[in-house]
């Protein structure tokens, strides 16, 4: 099931989609919660929000999905957010501890905001050698975390 998800999640990153797009798609589909606007929704976040760098698209994209399970389970909004917080929390932890960090350009090695830099990067297939992985990984653990 797990591998069945982050295959899919790899068939929309191999494509047009970016990593949050993929993650969350991927994720939201398995849990049977997917909706038309979700590759809208989190288009935004690849390269570190806006390619600025910062939190990993990946890790936006299974962050934006952990809200969306967690409020197909709570119809309060503050035990919504709370839900949704511990689980993000233990996610970040989690993906932190397997791949150093939770920042874009700490985990690519590439200065998104500097446009050679990015450029520079998709012309030597950078993003596809290096960010496959964390695309795997955020899948892995948000199924992880939500099925336990």
């Amino acid at each position: 099931m797990i591998e069945e998800t982050q295959n899919r999640a790899m068939e929309y990153f191999s494509g047009d989609y970016n990593c949050s797009q993929s993650v969350m798609k991927s994720i939201l589909e398995r849990k049977g919660l997917d909706f038309e606007e979700i590759f809208h929704l989190a288009a935004g976040f690849g390269g570190g929000v806006g390619l600025q760098g910062h939190i990993c698209g990946a890790v936006s994209g299974a962050v934006a999905a952990l809200g969306v399970i967690k409020g197909s389970k709570f119809d309060d909004a503050s035990k919504h957010k709370e839900a949704t917080y511990d689980s993000a929390e233990r996610f970040m932890e989690l993906f932190s501890e397997k791949n150093g960090s939770i920042i874009c350009d700490d985990l690519t090695g590439i200065v998104m905001a500097d446009k050679n830099q990015h450029d520079r990067a998709i012309e030597d297939g950078t993003f596809r050698k290096i960010c496959p992985g964390f695309v795997k990984d955020a899948v892995r653990i948000v199924l992880e975390i939500t099925e336990e």
